[in-house]
């Protein structure tokens, strides 16, 4: 008898290592792409790297390759992505590359998608994974420093980039076999139609439904002086109260009152009606009551510490930043403000909450979109017009829309405003988020993709 460990050697991991590359590389060829470099040839971080001229122009993707099982928290893979992060980070947003990571056995699989998985990922896994890279120690001091110096939106942006196959040598076999068999990875396959998948699913919207409102609405008469312009002085859009025909309409009756709306309002001629019933009574009314809901909203973000603003037509929630010596402000757990003073022209990036509000018979509903506002002060001086294009184009999104992002982001402003509890006092408000129910949605992923066209492209030969 004998015992023979042909995959013990150090020898025998490395044959096998260069055997799984190369079928790696007839794995991304026969899906159209072109080898540029290789690490046998160029040495360096990146095992293989390529491009798709055809569909990406010059992007590239730079594929890492696992033979040995692998721990989605080892020290040398954390020490790789942070090294891959801090190469993306250092290129323009145009010219940043997706990485493929191969793994032949990626130990407790399950744990991976909470990362790399866009249907599973979970806010907990990826603030774990970003603190275990940012603490390595197989990276230098100077890398750590530099990857803590991002913010965890940048380090998500890299990993909507990232994509992960669990894949052996086998399983790669049968993929190149069946891709070779047809013509799904030809370029004009990508500009025909893709079928929707028939599957029946809720979706969160940026939508949220006012479900309770204040009770009472206290109208009187403007005094003498009490304009419009007079009104926008004070800062109407946070004061749950509007100046109309004559007439003040408050979600405060006029003991509660600002001084700068009592002052302007006859406190002999105030009547207290159903707020519901008044908004519903006719449409100028129900125009009246969207701008004191919003106010409603505001002033609670200004409760919160906010900075309320009326940009561009827009209404926008932020938070201010005023100690340049702790770089990053964070409510929550998470980042809202940061402070760039390495360059020039030192300014802040501020994370702010787009608010608007929409009506329909009566009903009323929030919009929510998380936006970036930039200042020189980190207050109210706004870097605005021509000056702001550039701050924005270096901090503009990837090339993909990324919702659980948004999602989360807006889910984080919401917790900021403790919404979604029951109303804490008569002037609140209470809401929920509006759900859609769809029976026909896109492909989840790309495999996904590719069976609905492969599907669609053998239907037609049927």
């Amino acid at each position: 008898m004998a015992l023979t460990n042909l995959l013990g050697e150090r020898e025998a991991l490395a044959k096998n290592s260069e055997i799984y590359g190369d079928k790696v590389q007839e794995y991304m060829e026969a899906m159209g792409y072109y080898i540029t470099e290789t690490s046998p040839t160029h040495g360096g971080l990146v095992d293989q790297k390529y491009e798709l001229p055809e569909i990406w122009g010059d992007r590239e993707v730079w594929v890492e390759l696992k033979w040995t099982d692998q721990r989605r928290h080892g020290k040398k893979f954390l020490e790789e992505m942070g090294k891959y992060f801090l190469h993306y980070m250092d290129r323009s947003p145009e010219k940043r590359f997706d990485v493929a990571i191969f793994g032949r056995n990626l130990e407790n699989f399950k744990e991976w998608r909470k990362i790399f998985d866009v249907t599973k990922q979970t806010d907990e896994a990826i603030q774990e994974f970003y603190d275990r890279v940012c603490e390595n120690d197989k990276l230098s001091d100077e890398h750590r420093r530099k990857i803590k110096s991002y913010s965890m939106d940048e380090f998500e942006e890299f990993l909507s980039d990232t994509h992960v196959y669990q894949a052996d040598y086998d399983s790669l076999l049968m993929k190149i076999e069946e891709f070779e068999k047809d013509d799904r990875f030809k370029p004009d396959f990508f500009q025909r139609e893709a079928e929707p998948i028939t599957d029946r699913s809720k979706l969160t919207t940026n939508l949220v439904e006012i479900t309770e409102y204040p009770e009472t609405l206290y109208i009187g008469d403007q005094v003498e002086g009490a304009t419009q312009e007079v009104a926008f002085k004070i800062r109407p859009f946070t004061v749950p109260a509007w100046f109309k025909s004559n007439k003040v309409y408050s979600l405060l009756p006029p003991e509660e009152m600002s001084k700068a709306v009592r002052q302007f309002i006859d406190p002999d001629t105030v009547e207290e009606i159903g707020f519901r019933s008044w908004v519903k009574a006719d449409q100028g009314n129900a125009d009246i009551g969207k701008r004191l809901i919003r106010a409603v909203v505001l002033s609670k973000g200004e409760d919160r510490g906010c900075i309320a603003i009326n940009y561009r037509s827009d209404y926008h929630l932020y938070f201010p930043q005023e100690d340049p010596e702790a770089e990053v402000r964070k409510e929550e757990g998470r980042q809202v403000s940061r402070y760039f003073g390495d360059g020039d022209s030192p300014f802040y990036r501020h994370h702010s909450l787009r608010i608007g509000i929409l009506e329909y018979s009566g009903q009323y509903f929030l919009t929510l979109k998380p936006a970036i506002l930039f200042t020189s002060n980190g207050k109210e001086n706004r870097i605005t017009g021509e000056q702001a294009k550039p701050l924005h184009d270096r901090f503009s999104p990837s090339r993909h829309g990324n919702n659980r992002k948004t999602r989360s982001r807006i889910n984080h402003w919401w917790k900021i405003l403790d919404y979604g509890d029951p109303k804490q006092d008569e002037l609140d408000i209470g809401t929920e988020p509006v759900m859609l129910e769809v029976n026909k949605r896109p492909p989840r992923d790309t495999d996904e993709r590719d069976d609905a066209m492969q599907n669609k492209w053998l239907g037609e030969f049927q």
